[in-house]
C-alpha cells in the first residue's frame, strides 16, 4: 500500500496555556504510545470543526473548559497502516481542575520542562515552537 492509499485520520490537539505552563496528559497503557505524554486531543468527527473537536476531546479527557484560539501548525505522521494528521491549536485555559478521565494523569508543566517528558515523535517540533514563542 502506498502513502497515497493509506487512510488519513484527522486529529485536533490542544496546546492549553496557563501563564508559562501547558497542560499535558499521559496516554493510557493500552493505547498506541502507551504511557507516553501528549497534549490532549483526538480524532475529529466528520460533522465537527477542529475547534469543536478539541473542546470536546479536552472535556472528555481531562474535564476542563478551554477557548480554542488559533492554529499553530499541522503535522502528518505515518504510523503502520495509516497517516495521522495532527492539527495543533493554541488554547486558553478557562476553568476546571484537570483530572484523568481518559488518560493516566494530567498535569501543568512549565514550557521549558516539556522536553523532560517522553512524547510521541511528532510532538518534538511542536515543543520547540512552544519554547520559541514563550521566550520570544
Amino acid at each position: 500500500m502506498t502513502a497515497e492509499e493509506l487512510p488519513v485520520i484527522p486529529c485536533g490537539v490542544a496546546l492549553i496555556r496557563r501563564g508559562r505552563e501547558f497542560l499535558i496528559s499521559q496516554r493510557n497503557e493500552g493505547d498506541t504510545f502507551g504511557s507516553f505524554w501528549e497534549f490532549p486531543g483526538g480524532k475529529k468527527m466528520d460533522e465537527e470543526t477542529f475547534e469543536e473537536c478539541i473542546a470536546r476531546e479536552v472535556k472528555e479527557e481531562v474535564g476542563i473548559d478551554i477557548v480554542v484560539q488559533e492554529k499553530l501548525m499541522d503535522i502528518r505522521k505515518k504510523y503502520k497502516n495509516r497517516i495521522i494528521w495532527l492539527h495543533f491549536y493554541l488554547c486558553a485555559y478557562v476553568s476546571g481542575e484537570p483530572r484523568p478521565l481518559d488518560c493516566q494523569q494530567a498535569q501543568w508543566v512549565d514550557v521549558m520542562k516539556l522536553k523532560d517528558f517522553r512524547f510521541p515523535p511528532a510532538n518534538e517540533i511542536v515543543i520547540e515552537k512552544l519554547m520559541q514563542i514563550s521566550n520570544g
